[in-house]
């Protein structure tokens, strides 16, 4: 059974109603998804033209694979925070999409090379999806005691920490710190987490019209700004993943989907794409990044949409190869990166063993305790200087991405992606049945944002996953200590009980 408010009533216990569809709502939202997933399948079988149709099986296969948990959210089957269906669908454009784009990297293998690797990763994501159903498919008992933030409170502390998410970028692109990179580097990835926290649940009441006329304006306003001082480091990423995890929240809240403001910012941030390698061709090979004012800011931003439009300006025959290719499916894939592991490895390469996770102890401890401690994206580097990517010396200025599945594929072959897929299955499963009937301020579901954060982290391997996760754990659960109040489940309003 599930709880359902009184009409006017708000409670702090108040338990989390944002998946609680009516039919009428689950009816529009899997008819949606059956158009999605209609066009993506029929697009890559049929339409896309490629050297082998083994590509597109093989892409159609990774893309019906990672539908397969948003079907089983969509219809109700699956309940509580989408944090596997989300990460599955990421499958889509980092491993499916890339098979029948003709990426470049991906045509120096075979197809029976590109099929094997979509078979890896179909079959992985089953496995996954089969552990996480096993936790959601049927509610979880309620808990006799929650922590959570009151919700007056709650909104002025999240606006307070998007704020100081603001001043923070402005102070770190302008040189304002008397911090070293280490100390720089944890502040940065708190800050991370706080902003994905206090973007989410402002999002969410935002789109339930919880927020009033002016609390919302701020919200737009500080959002906004987070994602322009952000961006001004040459990397979209953070600014995308803010966008989207806000998306996300608002579309849970409102129950429906802000067609032009996501328009808007995927032309921006596309538009902002091509001229991004000229930008960092400039600046990247300087010591430093320039410091840059707030009062540079205009001039920055036009000198990169300058870029931008002769980009587009330029012709076909003018642009070199590489940048030809530089379109978001090619720059988001990671799937040549399996390909590379299974190619050589075990004939050629040996297998690692487990070396990527062995750091995983070293990498949460904080820099201040160990100035020697080793870089979170070690792991990273083991793996681009294992497979002869990179000499160890290139690692500090350049890094490779590889993700999660072909880290496990790299340490163990099959059977490594087979145990990622049982962990992460059992890891989103668990904290999604955690958060289930929890209040969206309490910290079983703040907890829930930020693994669904990092679920959308593509290009992550195993270290810079755990200690970003470790880092947030504890900024949250100071805030879960300082800030938050114990609620007995027998000081719960009166309710309507509904199936």
């Amino acid at each position: 059974m599930m709880f359902q408010q009184e009409p006017g009533y708000s409670h702090p216990l108040l338990p989390n109603l944002l998946f609680d569809l009516s039919r009428q709502k689950q009816r529009q939202l899997l008819s949606a998804f059956w158009i999605v997933a209609l066009s993506l399948i029929g697009y890559e079988l049929f339409w896309a033209k490629t050297d082998s149709s083994l590509s597109n099986i093989g892409a159609a296969l990774i893309t019906a694979s990672a539908l397969l948990p948003g079907y089983l959210w969509c219809s109700g089957q699956a309940q509580g925070m989408p944090i596997f269906p989300f990460f599955a669908l990421t499958y889509i454009w980092t491993y499916g999409l890339p098979l029948v784009i003709n990426h470049p990297k991906v045509l120096t293998y075979t197809p029976e090379n590109r099929l094997f690797a979509a078979l890896t990763t179909s079959g992985f994501l089953l496995i996954g999806t089969w552990i996480w159903f096993r936790f959601v498919k049927t509610p979880s008992p309620l808990p006799p005691v929650y922590r959570a933030l009151d919700e007056r409170k709650g909104e002025g502390f999240f606006m307070t920490m998007l704020a100081a998410a603001v001043l923070f970028n402005v102070a770190a692109n302008g040189g304002w710190l008397p911090l070293s990179g280490g100390i720089l580097g944890t502040i940065r990835n708190a800050v991370l987490g706080l902003t994905a926290l206090a973007s989410f649940v402002l999002a969410y009441r935002m789109g339930s019209q919880e927020l009033s006329k002016q609390q919302s304006r701020l919200f737009i306003i500080l959002l906004v700004s987070y994602m322009t001082t952000s961006a001004l480091r040459l990397l979209l990423i953070g600014a995308s993943s803010t966008f989207l995890i806000s998306t996300i929240a608002f579309v849970i809240g409102r129950k429906k989907v802000p067609v032009l403001p996501i328009i808007i910012m995927l032309i921006c941030l596309s538009f902002l794409h091509y001229g991004k390698s000229d930008m960092r061709a400039k600046y990247w090979n300087e010591a430093a990044m320039p410091r840059l004012q707030p009062w540079d800011y205009p001039a920055w931003y036009s000198e990169w949409v300058g870029y931008s439009i002769e980009y587009f300006g330029k012709q076909e025959e003018e642009l070199p190869e590489s940048e030809e290719k530089e379109s978001f499916l090619v720059r988001s894939s990671v799937i040549q990166m399996l390909l590379l592991a299974q190619s050589k490895s075990p004939e050629t390469v040996p297998y690692l063993h487990g070396r990527t996770y062995a750091i995983l102890p070293q990498v949460v401890i904080p820099r201040v305790l160990n100035p020697s401690k080793i870089r979170t994206t070690e792991g990273t580097h083991i793996l681009s200087v294992h497979y002869g990517l990179q000499t160890y010396e290139q690692t500090f200025t350049t890094s490779i991405s590889w993700g999660l599945l072909a880290e496990s594929y790299g340490n163990f072959g099959v059977f490594g992606c087979a145990g990622l897929a049982v962990v992460l299955g059992w890891a989103y499963g668990k904290v999604t049945r955690w958060s289930l009937n929890a209040p969206i301020l309490s910290a079983q579901s703040l907890f829930s944002v930020i693994m669904m954060t990092f679920a959308l982290q593509t290009e992550w391997t195993a270290g810079v996953y755990v200690a970003a996760l470790y880092q947030t754990s504890i900024v949250l659960g100071g805030i879960v200590f300082v800030l938050m109040r114990s609620y007995s489940t027998m000081d719960l309003p009166m309710m309507a009980y509904r199936r």
